[in-house]
Parts: C-alpha cells; structure tokens; sequence
C-alpha cells in the first residue's frame, strides 16, 4: 500500500516573518488570524445583489423601452467591472492579504502588495466610472436645460472627476519604479508616498459622493409631488445615501490605517468598504428604471394591440412632407421638463363607412366618433 506522505506544519523555529510581532503577540503561521472570511460574506451579497438588479434594468431598457444609450454603456461596464473588483480582492485574500505581517513569509507579503496594488487600481478606475454614470444618469433626468446652471455644475463634475481619477490611477500603476519595487521593498529604486495618495483619494472620493448626494436633493424639491412622493423619489436616486456612508467609513479606515506597520492586514481592510460602495453604485443607476416593472401598461402592452391616439391619426391625414419627426416613444423623459396634454390644436376624427375608412380634420373639440352601418 502506498504512503502518503502528508506535509509538516511550520515551525515557529524556522519560520520568517515578513514583519516582527509586537510585544505580547507570538506569530501564528499554521493558523493565522484573517479577513478571507468577511471578503467571501461581502462577495456572496454583492455580486448577487448587483446582478439581479442589473439583469433588471437592462430587461426594461433593452425589451421594455427599447433603447440603447451611451448611460448603458456605462452600466455595463460598471456591473461587470463590480464583478471583476470582487474576484481580485478575493484573489487578494487568498495570497496572503488579510493576514497580519508576522503570519506570512516575505514571500507570501510581495504577493499580498503585488494583488492589493491590482485591486487598488481596479478600484480607482470603477469607483470613478461609477460617478460618472450616476451624473450621467442625473444628466439625463433631472436637466432638460443644456448648459443652464445645474447642467453646468453636473458637466463639470464628471470632468473633474475624470481627470482625478485617470491620473491617480496612473501614479497607482507607476508607484515605484521600477515597478517591481511596490510589491518587493528591498529592491533599489524610488516610490512616492502612496499613503498619501490613498488618503487624498479616500478624502475625495467622499466629498464628491456628498456632492452627488446634494444633486437630486436640488431637483427633487423643484417637482410639484407630495412630499412623501420626492422622498421616495430622492431615495430610488441615491439607494438611501449608501454610497456616501459607505465612503465616509472607509476614509476613515483609510487615515486610521495610515502609516500603520501591518500592511498586508489593514490595506486589505480598505477593499472591504469599496466593494460595499461599488454595489450601492450598481443599485443607484439600476433603481429608477425598475419603477418600469411596477406600471400595469408595461405588462398589458406586450399582449394587447395600442389604439391609436389622437396624434397618431393625425399624423395619418397630414402629408408626408409636412410630417414632423417624432421622438422615440421608449425613451426616458426627463423628471423637470414640462408635458403638454394636447387640449389645445388640433385632432382628427375617424370616420368608418362600410369597409372604407375615412379620416378627416376638425378644429375645435377633441372627440372620436366612429358610425358603423
């Protein structure tokens, strides 16, 4: 019969840690203390969460509306950049990130920094598409004016942040150079002081989601609704300020965390709360679209024939040069922009004899007469 042979566990004897204990502590190889178990809980209500909503609203977009817009594009890519933050951060974890310096090898602590610096990267990147595609999405809604004042401040956000974001995530990439220096300390070479890139980052990233926070706020309290209606209305914008908190709380890891020794374990506890703030983004572009699902015509439409309205027919009498080009019936209208409901103008009148069917116009009172034999 074979033998197995079954490897032994580390002694404290030979083992190196990549950090010295502090006093008091005695480094635990075999079985050390991590965070893989709270990335796993996090990931597990994630992902889930944030691809049902999105299979939700790209359904109303794409089948129930019908349409395909630029704001697509970006939830796309923020729902699949979500998905792919999740599995590096996890990736992160299982690499030795999460556990204390004095429980890992030297070794073990360059894989830990090199993943952690993917994962940071990764993070820059999505959490400024994500603002990009809530102002986008606000944009759309709440400023039927182009370039008035509110549009204005939305463009120039989007534009600050951006830049922001594009050249934080260019010194993340280029921290030390040679490149291999961020994950290996001990190789020659120069770095900049990414602690202070991240508390910068962290510091702005929570002011502007204060700021976004602000926006629907603003227009909200323009609408000529119930009170209890623009609350409801400002909470399917925002997802209950999650984004915010969620921001605020891992600024404060961040500056609480600075400077501290132990960076395999409290780096990785950064992640934790971007990922929470990656999925509240998910859920503030998804939700409005959602309220789609809820309306009766939604559903009855997809069974039953539309009789043709007012405008409608009258575009039939109208000549074909005349025709004016009408707008795509499934594209979201914006909230602050005024609907008329075509009391005034004309209409047309059908008329049915027989087999034939005749359609004339008529000046004054909206009415629809139909005269069978």
């Amino acid at each position: 019969m074979a033998s197995v042979t079954v490897p032994a566990p580390l002694s404290t004897s030979t083992f190196t840690p990549a950090l010295k204990p502090p006093h008091g502590i005695v480094s635990n190889p075999d079985h050390p203390a991590s965070l893989a178990h709270l990335a796993t809980i996090t990931i597990a209500i994630c992902i889930p969460l944030t691809t049902v909503f999105f299979a939700l609203r790209s359904y109303v977009r794409f089948w129930v509306k019908r349409t395909f817009t630029f704001e697509d594009v970006l939830c796309i890519m923020l729902w699949s950049g979500t998905v792919a933050y999740c599995a590096i951060m996890r990736n992160t974890m299982s690499h030795g990130g999460g556990m204390h310096l004095w429980d890992i090898t030297p070794a073990r602590a360059h894989e830990a920094a090199y993943w952690f610096n993917v994962c940071a990267i990764e993070y820059g990147v999505m959490i400024g598409l994500a603002k990009i595609a809530v102002l986008w999405l606000y944009r759309r809604v709440f400023s039927p004016h182009r370039w008035s004042a509110f549009d204005i401040t939305i463009v120039s956000l989007i534009a600050i942040i951006f830049f922001f974001y594009a050249v934080t995530s260019m010194v993340k990439i280029f921290e030390c150079w040679p490149r291999n220096k961020i994950w290996d300390k001990s190789l020659p070479g120069k770095c900049v002081q990414i602690k202070w890139i991240l508390n910068i980052s962290g510091g702005f990233n929570t002011l502007t989601d204060w700021i976004i926070l602000l926006l629907p706020i603003h227009a909200v309290s323009r609408l000529q609704m119930d009170p209890l209606k623009k609350v409801l209305v400002f909470l399917a914008f925002t997802f209950g300020m999650c984004a915010p908190i969620f921001a605020t709380v891992g600024f404060a890891v961040r500056i609480q965390n600075s400077g501290n020794k132990d960076v395999s374990w409290k780096q990785p506890e950064i992640l934790l709360w971007g990922a929470g703030e990656l999925a509240s983004s998910n859920l503030i572009i998804c939700f409005p679209e959602l309220a789609a699902l809820f309306r009766p015509a939604t559903w009855s439409r997809r069974s039953t024939p539309r009789k043709p309205g007012a405008s409608t027919l009258r575009g039939w009498s109208e000549p074909r040069s005349s025709r004016k080009a009408v707008s795509h019936p499934y594209i979201t209208k914006s909230l602050m922009s005024a609907t008329s409901n075509g009391n005034d103008g004309q209409y047309t009148e059908l008329e049915d004899v027989g087999n034939n069917v005749h359609i004339e116009r008529a000046h004054s009172v909206r009415r629809l007469a139909e005269t069978r034999d």
